[in-house]
């Protein structure tokens, strides 16, 4: 793979693999595996047979249950990261 970058831009990565203390293409290769499995992260695709597709189907269709563990952190969370 071959890139393209501004002379800047060129600079700040080659900085910042230095002080990473990894090689300029490792910097690159590790940011760039980064980005792509963000921007892939929900477009992953699985297949169900039919019997587990309606299992999913069924999980989706059912009521919430309270789970007071997650209503706790919840509210732990709130009142420790202000908006």
């Amino acid at each position: 793979m071959n890139l393209r970058l501004a002379p800047e831009a060129d600079e700040r990565i080659r900085r910042a693999a230095a002080t990473s203390g990894v090689s300029t293409s490792a910097f690159v290769q590790r940011a760039a595996s980064a980005a792509a499995d963000a921007v892939l992260a929900d477009r992953r695709e699985f297949l169900l047979s039919a019997e587990e597709w309606e299992r999913f189907v069924a999980e989706l269709d059912r009521p919430a249950r309270d789970l007071p563990e997650l209503r706790r952190g919840l509210e732990l969370r709130e009142r420790l990261i202000a908006p």
